[in-house]
């Protein structure tokens, strides 16, 4: 062994040294970025030469620079940031609905409600005051446009909502793209022995961990493998990589296949989640999926439509629908009370659901019992009553069918007793049914006409006299004739001067237990004000669930990410020792170079 092998000696210990230096310098300067992985160099002795009397050493290399990283902690800082999003995303929109039904001192539906009802209570005690009916249509109708902004209030979330659904799902196509070609790249790096391509691994795992914000999504690596020289590096081997959303695979090495937001199947236009495979055929992953942001959204906004085109599970929908629900009460109970005050004539509003031949207790606002019709004379006395009975086989106006809304209230018959055919309500009005209304019109001048419901709720139903107009939160309104004319509303149920029987009624209603339809199907049987409680309660417990969700996985997310940030983080004492330890090394390596220098020139001087 040559003087010139201790040479090259000397300069692996020089080359081997800087690039520990330049690694622990490349540590220090990402020190703050996020998603890296400090690295440390593998060193090892050059391969001895063998020699008598014994091995001589030929000076040392750098084997490999590899990131330490600990997959399994990583894949617990994942997940509890998927859930971690899931729950802030969760708290944020649900607290923003809060603030849209505040309910304070003098604001909120319940505040309008109140007011409402006390107006009536007004109306009540001066029946021929004009004055308190102007009152009364004033608050009426702020109550009925309280009920459609809280409505469009919640669409317009539910419609933001849908457009962050489009905007996510573009995310996490980007994102899958942009993984697959760095799938490509670590092939190529890693295709050379013992080469590690860490910062391409650390941007993936950067990249996987916004990834696992979005939506809930697998990973597999393959078998995972342990890098003895390096503390708590277990990383993958880098020969397999899949990421698998709801069974399908998005990434497929280096290959990608991009998730669609398709809005076609909804009335609402709610998006829904597809993947689209090599053949075309789309599959709908929606309701599986149940992390991320993107899992929140769906769990706010719905997985899928139902056979009328509104969302299914959604929270918003359900929010909506019994807004809807206390709107519809309201409307029915109201009308139902105000058609005890006669008319001249009866029409229905308009009502699709009703055909001449459909039961009537097909609609489920119907109950079966009776309801009364009631003639007046011009003095304001009852003149005819008549019970008109609802059961399972009622229908409107069916041809030949005697139990038909329409048949008894046109048969002939004896509603006083008197055996008189002259003076029942056959004889002063007659019924009819058609384009969608039931309408009950005179026979004769002079009379008027009311309903009495014994719990059908059949007048509230069809509308047969209006207080209300509208069918739910959407179209609620004061009936537009009074609207114009506030003096037209009617307080009494016998038509005489002082008489105010329906506004009593009116004031006694928000006490009343009404059926209000839930979103399930179901029915709650409530007060106008409980339910409205109800519904602001479940709202209210909604977001707060939520919040308390979200600080729970906060503090595990805090944990997780501070034990992998003790594995991977880049801690500065150390790498300033590091750095002072590889600089005392390049120096003695330096120091050998020149004593060999100084060798060679003492030869070259000997000649």
């Amino acid at each position: 062994m040559g003087i010139f092998d201790s040479l090259h000696i000397g300069y692996s210990g020089l080359s081997t040294s800087q690039s520990a230096i330049n690694t622990t310098s490349h540590n220090i300067s990402n020190a703050n970025t996020e998603g890296y992985s400090r690295q440390r160099i593998t060193q090892k002795a050059n391969p001895s030469i063998h020699n008598i009397p014994g091995d001589v050493g030929s000076g040392t290399h750098v084997e490999t620079i590899t990131r330490v990283h600990d997959e399994f902690v990583y894949d617990r800082m994942k997940n509890s940031a998927a859930k971690l999003e899931y729950n802030e995303f969760s708290k944020d929109t649900l607290q923003e609905i809060t603030q849209y039904l505040p309910d304070l001192q003098d604001n909120g539906i319940a505040n309008d409600m109140e007011k409402f009802f006390n107006d009536w209570s007004n109306v009540a005690q001066y029946p021929g005051d004009s004055s308190q009916k102007v009152l009364l249509a004033q608050s009426t109708q702020t109550l009925a446009q309280s009920l459609k902004d809280t409505k469009n209030t919640l669409q317009d979330v539910q419609v933001r909502l849908n457009d962050q659904f489009e905007a996510t799902v573009d995310e996490i196509n980007e994102i899958g793209r942009e993984i697959a070609n760095i799938n490509k790249d670590i092939n190529s790096t890693e295709s050379t022995y013992q080469s590690h391509a860490n910062d391409l691994r650390d941007r993936r795992d950067s990249l996987e961990l916004r990834l696992a914000k979005l939506v809930d999504a697998t990973v597999f690596k393959g078998k995972l493998k342990t890098d003895s020289s390096v503390d708590r590096a277990l990383t993958d081997q880098g020969k397999d990589y899949n990421i698998n959303i709801a069974g399908f695979n998005i990434v497929d090495g280096a290959s990608f296949h991009p998730l669609v937001a398709d809005d076609t199947a909804s009335q609402s236009k709610i998006n829904s989640l597809n993947f689209i495979d090599h053949d075309g055929q789309k599959s709908d992953i929606t309701s599986k999926i149940k992390s991320g942001r993107l899992g929140a959204m769906i769990d706010l906004i719905g997985d899928g439509v139902d056979a009328n085109g509104k969302p299914t599970n959604s929270k918003i929908q359900n929010y909506i629908d019994n807004i809807d629900s206390l709107a519809t009460g309201l409307i029915e109970s109201v009308n139902s009370v105000y058609a005890q005050s006669p008319q001249t004539s009866l029409v229905s509003s308009d009502n699709t659901e009703f055909q001449s031949n459909s039961r009537v207790l097909s609609n489920g606002h119907i109950e079966a019992g009776s309801f009364d019709l009631i003639v007046y004379n011009d003095l304001g006395e009852e003149v005819a009553k008549r019970a008109i009975m609802i059961d399972a086989n009622t229908t409107m106006d069916k041809a030949g069918d005697l139990n038909s809304i329409v048949s008894q209230i046109n048969k002939n018959g004896d509603d006083n007793g008197d055996n008189d055919g002259t003076n029942d309500v056959d004889d002063y009005f007659t019924a009819s049914f058609g384009t969608d209304k039931l309408t009950i019109k005179p026979k004769t001048e002079g009379y008027t006409i009311a309903i009495a419901d014994n719990g059908t709720n059949f007048a509230g139903r069809l509308g047969m006299h209006r207080f209300f107009q509208g069918e739910n939160a959407s179209n609620i309104g004061l009936e537009s004739t009074l609207a114009g004319d506030a003096s037209k509303i009617q307080a009494y149920k016998s038509p005489i001067d002082g008489n105010n029987e329906v506004a009593s009624e009116m004031v006694a209603l928000q006490h009343a237990t009404l059926n209000f339809d839930n979103p399930n199907g179901t029915t709650t049987t409530n007060t106008i004000e409980g339910f409205y409680r109800g519904t602001t309660a479940q709202i209210a417990s909604d977001a707060g669930a939520a919040t308390s969700n979200y600080e729970a996985t906060k503090v595990l997310h805090q944990t997780v990410e501070e034990q992998m940030n003790s594995v991977s983080g880049v801690d500065m004492d150390e790498e300033l020792v590091n750095l002072m330890k590889y600089q005392t090394a390049y120096q003695a390596s330096a120091k050998v170079i020149s004593a060999i220098d100084e060798m060679v020139n003492t030869l070259l001087g000997m000649r």
